[in-house]
């Protein structure tokens, strides 16, 4: 298994607790909203994380299909399972990089946020094309320029002025794909009928501690940092909820979000 980003100890939780509505919800309805195939009866959702999309996919498939909802990482499973159970759902960890089911399995992939911190990308990709059926769907979605996502933007900054290297933009990493080198990508992996989309929205939470706890304890950067020195943590969480509420409010905190949606064909 290839790990490159952990997501481990209290980390899905705190994702779970301030990060999923803020930053992926809007962009959960989005992906599964292009899930329009009426034969879409074996889905596969990599990287599910806490189950943001997998919530959505349940309330949009029929009940004759079957949900295999898969991450590399437990713990985000395990937080997910809390709260998700379904009769026509399957949990699973799985490297997307080495998928562990056969070939021409599944009529539509999914993957929210996922690609994109995948080391071995093309690998990933091809390995995506080999589980498809013939015609089979790959909806997936990474996150735009980092100047169009105020809270990324500001937290690579705020991060930036505490460590030499900042882990945001490492690759892979939240911001590592575009629009050009994805679309090649999946051209080098064998898709077809590749379509590409920006989606805007706007992110709102309670409070900019919230934000700022959530930016910090709820993603993998809080491992980087306390590598470097534990007692940063506090320090650059504070610094970052201050610089969030001088550039974005407070009560709540609002922020632009873009993505970048793929939709291709086997």
């Amino acid at each position: 298994m290839t790990t490159a980003i952990n997501f481990n100890g209290s980390i899905p939780q705190y994702y779970e607790d301030y990060l999923t509505k803020f930053l992926f919800e809007g962009f959960a309805e989005d992906i599964v909203n292009r899930v329009v195939r009426s034969d879409a009866l074996k889905v596969l959702e990599l990287a599910s994380g806490t189950g943001c999309v997998t919530r959505h996919l349940l309330d949009r498939l029929p009940d004759t299909a079957r949900l295999t909802a898969t991450d590399l990482q437990e713990g985000m499973l395990e937080v997910a399972k809390k709260s998700i159970n379904a009769s026509n759902l399957d949990w699973a960890i799985a490297d997307m990089t080495s998928i562990p089911y056969k070939d021409n399995l599944f009529n539509v992939v999914v993957c929210q946020f996922g690609v994109m911190l995948v080391p071995g990308k093309l690998k990933a990709l091809r390995e995506i094309y080999r589980v498809l059926k013939p015609g089979g769907q790959l909806v997936f979605n990474v996150w735009g320029n980092i100047e169009a996502n105020a809270v990324w933007d500001i937290g690579n900054s705020v991060i930036g002025t505490f460590l030499q290297s900042n882990p945001i933009l490492q690759d892979p990493g939240p911001f590592s794909m575009n629009e050009d080198t994805t679309v090649q990508l999946l051209k080098d992996a064998g898709f077809a009928n590749i379509k590409s989309a920006v989606v805007n929205q706007t992110g709102s939470i309670e409070t900019a501690a919230m934000a700022a706890k959530g930016f910090i304890e709820g993603l993998p950067v809080v491992l980087a940092i306390s590598k470097r020195d534990p007692a940063l943590v506090p320090r650059i969480q504070q610094a970052l909820e201050q610089e969030l509420i001088q550039r974005l409010g407070d009560h709540p905190l609002q922020s632009p979000l873009q993505a970048l949606v793929f939709e291709s064909y086997k």
